[in-house]
């Protein structure tokens, strides 16, 4: 088995693809990069408290127009959070005390938390002690919270994590959506089914090799941009706190954050949980590939076939969902609403998909189910093909 494994990954370097594939990753790790240093840089106070003023100036012309008493109640509420925003980051800009600063905010969390309504996510109790657990935790710890325009390798990652989502289907579907139809469709693969190995190995073998090789690219370009960015913009403190496994409860059309649900992970155990579902991830994107390249008689037909299942199911169910809300929870079953390991951790997964139900732990076993299924199905497919025609 391992010989098989270790000569299907020396044949993935041999193909053309693999320069393609490096290709688009260093462009897109440059670009994504710049980009995202750029993004950081507008977001700086001055550049947000115009944007936040602006926002304010149309909220209250909405205001103005609507003669709905509760959407009037929720514009009012968003422009106080923008009000408070502003005052927040004029005090940033002057202070110098970051734990005076630290303390006034959380006196004024506090304060806010107890006058919460819990009847929309931005006036929960929970919204504010995540926050609060976030600055205790600083403080006792003493270290000092980060700004989002300041840089630094997790801001940049953070976003640029984000940008590659989008591009992770498309490395997955360069090396393995052909994997199988390549072989099949050039009838070497009928050579290889009549030596003295069992089907099981040899399509086990490709799925295995597939994913250790998408697996390396994809991790080893985002550790070295973790790296790069550290050393040029500064690395986090480990121990930084990062909020995560918020829960949630149905209220009306909306979902509420359950009160006490949150809780602080140190960021380099954060990390490691990222990278594991990383690794998952990128698992569960082979296994649907490999299916679909066992199936398909040619490499076109198995690369039309990945990129509609992934990208154009998903940029079809996402505009629908938007405007029919109770279709929502149809994302839950889409494998693009997953490809983000911090949205799992921090379980945005939930209000994207509006489903009350959703925890990390969910999301972990829904990518599972798509490896169990698709990996299955795709070795009993190939165990029944007839190869030898």
């Amino acid at each position: 088995m391992k010989d098989l494994i270790k000569n299907e990954i020396i044949k993935m370097f041999y193909r053309k693809k693999i320069l393609i594939g490096l290709a688009v990753i260093l462009i897109f790790s440059v670009v994504g990069v710049w980009g995202t240093i750029a993004i950081i840089k507008a977001t700086s106070p001055e550049n947000e408290i115009k944007i936040t003023q602006q926002k304010i100036a149309n909220l209250k012309k909405e205001r103005m127009k609507t003669k709905d008493p509760i959407k009037k109640q929720k514009i009012d509420e968003q422009i106080l959070q923008s009000q408070a925003y502003i005052d927040n980051l004029k005090i940033s800009m002057k202070s110098t005390d970051w734990k005076k600063d630290v303390k006034n905010q959380l006196d004024k969390l506090k304060k806010s938390m107890k006058e919460a309504t819990d009847l929309s996510l931005l006036d929960s109790k929970e919204y504010y002690r995540e926050q609060i657990l976030e600055y205790e935790y600083c403080l006792k710890k003493n270290i000092k919270p980060y700004t989002l325009w300041q840089i630094n390798n997790w801001t940049v990652m953070n976003i640029f994590l984000g940008l590659i989502i989008f591009l992770l289907p498309f490395i997955v579907f360069i090396f393995a959506s052909d994997i199988m139809s390549n072989e099949i469709s050039q009838k070497t693969i009928s050579l290889l089914v009549t030596r003295p190995i069992s089907r099981f190995k040899i399509a086990l073998s490709k799925f295995i090799s597939a994913t250790i090789v998408c697996s390396a690219l994809v991790i080893i370009s985002e550790i070295l941009v973790f790296i790069i960015t550290g050393l040029l913009y500064g690395f986090i403190d480990l121990k930084y706190p990062i909020t995560v496994g918020t829960r949630y409860r149905k209220h009306g059309l909306e979902l509420i954050p359950i009160y006490g649900s949150t809780y602080i992970v140190p960021f380099g155990k954060f990390l490691i949980y990222a990278l594991l579902l990383q690794l998952l991830i990128i698992t569960a994107c082979c296994a649907l590939s490999f299916f679909i390249s066992t199936i398909s008689k040619s490499n076109s037909t198995a690369n039309t076939l990945s990129f509609l299942i992934v990208y154009g199911i998903y940029f079809v169910v996402s505009p629908i969902s938007q405007v029919v809300s109770k279709l929502n929870f149809l994302k839950a079953f889409l494998l693009y609403t997953y490809l983000n390991p911090l949205d799992i951790l921090e379980n945005n997964i939930a209000t994207n998909v509006m489903v009350s139900i959703m925890t990390p732990f969910v999301s972990i076993l829904i990518l599972f189910g798509y490896i169990v299924v698709f990996l299955s199905g795709a070795l009993k497919i190939f165990n029944k093909k007839d190869l030898l025609v």
